[in-house]
């Protein structure tokens, strides 16, 4: 959580309540045995206390035998020290002027270790006041960093942030998810100096809001059975009379937070169980179950894609849903005040150097595009390190967010279409990378400059591209709610996105052909073949009747445009 809201969080956290104007994340995740690809999925919301929170996508070097560095956070002084070398990483950090800290938010390093924190959390009062936090100490304003730049594991990486808080303490309770190649590992600091961390069941998913999740757990169990304590946790537990159990196992959850759980994270944990196992989750949510950490999907299996669906959900079609009256005020996973969200997709059989795909949204997910990295990149696009605090045309982050505020003026007329198109772009963009693939390892198979460099320009590339629609499809959205202002009811618009014709037809096995003497595309399948002209409303048809488009199309920036609804014909 941000410095400058933690004091209200902890007298909020004595009644278990977190407003919506409270820094607050959601995570899922998704084991390598129920998703598509065989990979861990990790991934977190960060969520703001305002709309407007410029995020950046960078990449720290690798530094070899630079003794005397520390990793600070800048907001309270607290330093941790560095070895001489440290690994090379992806990370997401705030804009300088937050004034806050790095707040690097997900990490993936050369080794293959990726880490998402955190999700903020708490715990009752007695619970806080037994073991208080530690000021300065640890805060997720450099967690991730500082686990990153030297863990060589997942689980090397859990005993890092676990050593981290023996030896300086935690200013903040958090939950923290941990990956490579071969485990997962779910970490939950509860206080100054205690904490729970388990390895997470390759078979299962989860999804979960701003509270403690863990349940029942042996106090016996070791390091080897896939657990780790901090040293008298269950005694504290104990000697504070908040233990609740079954026979000899806690339900540590239950026991730190005196069996009380928020709306405001419950109903989105639920949320998410309704998403990927409706049968468990049922009709309605229940404000008082409490619904578990992990579970089985309904599906066989679970794509990155899922997992973008339920970074969009406002729990539509349920009782909760927020279009409802009575319902306005309910927390949905997809708020408006995500900054940045990440889905970090690691493969087992990949170079370790890069061995995963970091999915990152800049914006809140509604109506923002997750964009694909090799985690083995070296370097971003120019517009994703753009600072500031203020609107930029030229940064990232703020070309996607104001598709955000514009998408949700009225999600009916405007949101619908842009979240259509990016959907459609994140199924090209998932093809894409599966298509990629077999270059990236041969160039790894070549060398290791040889893969970085092809990821890196391939990263580069792609995000680019993204940028470019976001342009052209900003203006047309401006354009349609400019159109809309003040206009009788039975005249206004409904957005139709226009999508760049070459490549959606050729995502659909087709062959595109551009006349240079009328400056029209042939689009050609077999014994069909379509004829597009710039500034004409009418598709030619080889052989059968002409189409009248929705909207002319149209060339801008070298990319031609058609409406959506057309090549969705195609």
């Amino acid at each position: 959580m941000k410095r400058i809201l933690q004091l209200l969080s902890v007298f909020l956290a004595s009644v278990m309540l977190l407003s919506t104007t409270a820094m607050a994340c959601t995570g899922v995740y998704v084991g390598k045995d129920v998703s598509d690809q065989g990979t861990y999925l990790i991934a977190r919301s960060e969520d703001q206390g305002q709309s407007d929170y410029n995020k950046m996508f960078m990449v720290q070097p690798r530094v070899d035998n630079v003794p005397g560095r520390f990793i600070e956070d800048t907001a309270t002084g607290f330093k941790i020290p560095l070895p001489a070398t440290t690994w090379q990483y992806t990370y997401v950090p705030d804009y300088t002027r937050g004034d806050d800290g790095m707040y690097p938010g997900s990490c993936t390093n050369e080794y293959g270790v990726s880490i998402t924190g955190t999700v903020s959390t708490s715990t009752c009062a007695e619970w806080r006041e037994a073991d208080p936090f530690v000021e300065p100490g640890l805060r997720e304003a450099i967690l991730p960093a500082a686990v990153a730049a030297v863990a060589t594991s997942a689980r090397d990486a859990v005993d890092v942030l676990l050593g981290y808080v023996d030896e300086y303490g935690s200013e903040e309770a958090n939950t923290v998810m941990i990956c490579d190649q071969k485990e997962a590992w779910y970490v939950e600091i509860y206080s100054g100096h205690h904490y729970a961390a388990m390895k997470m069941p390759d078979d299962m998913v989860a999804v979960f809001g701003n509270h403690i999740m863990m349940g029942l757990v042996d106090p016996k169990a070791t390091p080897e059975d896939g657990y780790i304590y901090s040293d008298g946790l269950f005694d504290l537990i104990d000697e504070l009379g908040l233990a609740v159990k079954e026979g000899d196992l806690y339900h540590l959850s239950k026991s730190l937070t005196k069996s009380t759980r928020s709306d405001n994270s419950n109903m989105r944990t639920w949320g998410g169980m309704k998403l990927l196992a409706p049968s468990l989750a049922g009709d309605t949510y229940d404000t008082d179950t409490f619904y578990p950490l992990f579970y089985k999907p309904d599906a066989e299996k679970v794509s990155v894609l899922d997992v973008m669906d339920i970074y969009r959900y406002r729990y539509e079609g349920t009782p909760i849903d927020v279009t409802l009256e009575g319902q306005e005020g309910n927390r949905v996973i997809s708020t408006t005040n995500s900054s940045q969200i990440h889905i970090l997709q690691t493969f087992p059989d990949w170079p370790a150097e890069c061995s995963a795909i970091d999915w990152i949204a800049l914006g809140n997910g509604e109506h923002t595009v997750f964009v694909p990295f090799f985690s083995g990149i070296t370097d971003t696009a120019g517009a994703y390190k753009v600072d500031g605090d203020t609107y930029n045309p030229e940064g990232a982050y703020w070309m996607f967010k104001r598709l955000c505020t514009l998408g949700q003026l009225d999600r009916n007329l405007y949101g619908n279409g842009v979240r259509s198109f990016w959907k459609q772009q994140e199924a090209l963009m998932y093809q894409q990378m599966l298509d990629a693939t077999p270059t990236m390892l041969a160039k790894y198979a070549e060398s290791r400059e040889a893969g970085a460099d092809y990821v890196t320009k391939l990263g580069i590339q792609m995000s680019e591209w993204e940028m470019k629609l976001s342009s052209n499809l900003y203006e047309k959205l401006l354009t349609c709610v400019t159109h809309n202002i003040n206009r009788r009811t039975d005249r206004i618009e409904t957005f139709l996105p226009d999508v760049p014709l070459r490549q959606v037809a050729e995502s659909k096995g087709y062959t595109v052909t551009w006349n240079p003497a009328d400056k029209s595309v042939d689009v050609a399948k077999g014994d069909v073949c379509y004829t597009i002209t710039p500034e004409e409303y009418t598709c030619k048809v080889a052989g059968g009747e002409d189409i009248e488009l929705t909207h002319y199309a149209y060339v801008n920036d070298g990319v031609t445009y058609v409406p959506m609804d057309f090549a969705n014909t195609l």
